[in-house]
């Protein structure tokens, strides 16, 4: 197995290098100053040169607000970009992993999403990262779509990093009692990627969609009170008060109030279970409490 990592310094490669690192498994994860992922050329020179039997896509652009403004842009790297690459590995006989979003859903459900649900995304960015999976799906059969909901880490913008932020901050912090997700540490995103590239290298034929995510949903309000507790630790914090604010409520482009999943799937396919994200959450703010202290 030879594993290329595409996103090294995004939320989930950074932590999927770290993984295989620890596990002695053979990847090349090139840089941007090495790849832009938007080049064809140079993907095709990319895979040719490191010939991986596998690549984990884990490079997106995330951003939902600024989607909005810069369709172009947005389209190029999550849909375009995938297209090419899907496109490479079905010709080279590469396997495909692909992290994908929650925000291929409307999140009008009341209940976890599962693999069978039909889309529905909200806007440029859900688009965009629906558009992907179908890309990868018409030009390459060998691949694995791993849907996952809200991704935390100590790096790049993120709930966690936000609401540390405003926490620091402010003396109130807006938050949503109506807005639903199971923050998701970007280690046991790299966890799940690990346990389902070893079987598929070991010759498990399972290529489809699968959903991901930390077990124990929770509001971004209750969220906001675990991180006031946790955070408290590391910094002393001005917020007094959340104000408790619906999502209709709110001005500018709303996410999808629910990003909560069912994961049998993926743990019946493949043996994966849901980990709790609260176990993994003081390490991430200490993490974030000294990247800050250090810049």
């Amino acid at each position: 197995m030879r594993v290329l990592v595409l996103g090294k310094t995004g939320q989930i490669g950074h932590e999927l290098c770290k993984l295989l690192d620890s596990k002695d498994i053979t990847y090349d994860a090139p840089d941007r100053s090495e790849l832009d992922i938007c080049d064809a050329v140079q993907l095709q020179s990319c895979l040719k040169h490191y010939q991986p039997t596998i690549v984990v896509n884990a490079a997106a652009y995330n951003n939902p607000v600024m989607a909005e403004n810069e369709p172009s842009r947005c389209f190029a790297v999550n849909r375009d970009a995938v297209a090419e690459l899907a496109d490479l590995c079905n010709r080279m006989n590469i396997i495909l992993i692909h992290a994908s979003s929650y925000r291929v859903f409307d999140g009008e459900k009341q209940e976890p999403y599962s693999e069978k649900d039909p889309t529905n995304p909200i806007g440029v960015l859900g688009t965009s990262r629906l558009q992907a999976e179908q890309q990868i799906r018409e030009r390459c059969p060998e691949h694995i779509i791993l849907r996952l909901s809200w991704v935390i880490s100590d790096r790049r913008p993120n709930l966690l990093r936000r609401q540390a932020e405003q926490m620091v901050k402010h003396r109130e912090v807006y938050v949503t009692p109506d807005q639903l997700g199971c923050p998701t540490p970007a280690s046991d995103v790299a966890r799940v990627i690990v346990a389902v590239l070893q079987q598929v290298n070991c010759g498990a034929k399972a290529w489809g969609t699968y959903h991901y995510c930390a077990s124990e949903p929770v509001s971004e309000s209750g969220f906001a009170e675990i991180m006031i507790a946790e955070a408290s630790q590391f910094w002393e914090l001005k917020v007094r008060k959340l104000i408790m604010a619906k999502m209709d409520s709110r001005e500018g482009f709303k996410p999808p109030a629910n990003a909560t999943f069912h994961c049998t799937k993926i743990l019946n396919t493949f043996g994966v279970h849901a980990r709790p994200w609260r176990n993994a959450l003081s390490d991430i703010i200490r993490l974030y409490h000294e990247e800050q202290k250090n810049n």
